[in-house]
This record gives structure tokens, C-alpha cells and sequence, in this order.
């Protein structure tokens, strides 16, 4: 639900409501020491995070505030040696949505083996570029 919120208001360019680093604030709280990062609080690690709060982060430009070596570690665990989808968790069975949501964090992370994805649309940005979509990205 935040990713819509703070996505809607990156659209509108109307960033300048949230409050943006109580909101980066409680984000951050979301990483676990697997790396991993939850919904909300007292729930399991799941890859499909890795975009959602990523993404929120990087519209909030506090994306620099998680431990990306870790949260890097942790989605590359949940990737299947067999068939290289990702799963929710290491160990678990990939499916598609975890793998779109593993690869779009590992770029959101700055993998230059992995086109670099927006973060309000989660799609290459070459594509938002090349359609002169231009959502707003908070300044620090």
C-alpha cells in the first residue's frame, strides 16, 4: 500500500506532502538480519519486498539508508540454481512475480547487469524516457 501511495503522489508530483523521512524511517525498520526485508513488523522476510520498500526508498531518494550488500545477499539466496527464477524465500519454489520483484531490487541496488528500473513504474527507464514520463523523485 505505500508503494501505490507514495507512486500516486511520484506521478502527481506532489512528493512534498509526505513526510519523507519518518516514512524512509519506518521503511528501513522493515530490514531483518537475513538482509531481508518485511511488510510490516513481526512478519517473515519475502523477496517480493525488495521492490516494494526499495522502490518507495528510491522515490524518497533514502534508498542509501538499507544495507544493500545484505539485502543484496539475501535476494540472491532466494534465486533457484536449477531453473534461475526467485522464490519468496531461500529454499522455497520461484514464480514469476518474485522473479520480476528479485530482478527490479537487484537494479534498484545499482546491478549494471540488470537494466535500471524506475521505481515509480517498474519498468526500464530507457522505456519512461522514451515516453517523457517524468515522475517526481524527492531531492535530499
Amino acid at each position: 500500500l505505500i508503494y501505490c501511495c507514495v507512486g500516486t503522489l511520484s506521478i502527481c508530483k506532489r512528493m512534498e506532502v509526505l513526510k519523507a523521512d519518518e516514512l524512509a524511517w519506518w521503511l528501513c525498520e522493515r530490514q531483518l538480519p537475513s538482509g531481508g526485508l518485511n511488510g510490516r513488523p513481526e512478519k517473515l522476510p519475502d523477496l517480493c519486498y525488495s521492490w516494494w520498500v526499495m522502490s518507495s526508498l528510491s522515490m524518497l531518494n533514502r534508498i542509501h539508508w538499507v544495507d544493500k550488500k545484505n539485502l543484496e545477499q539475501f535476494i540472491l539466496a532466494c534465486q533457484d540454481s536449477e531453473t534461475g527464477g526467485f522464490s519468496d524465500r531461500p529454499g522455497d519454489i520461484p514464480d514469476p512475480f518474485h522473479t520480476l520483484f528479485g530482478l527490479a531490487g537487484l537494479s534498484l541496488l545499482g546491478d549494471t547487469s540488470i537494466k535500471r528500473v524506475n521505481p515509480t513504474y517498474c519498468m526500464p527507464q530507457e522505456t519512461i524516457d522514451r515516453l517523457n514520463l517524468e515522475p517526481q523523485i524527492l531531492l535530499v
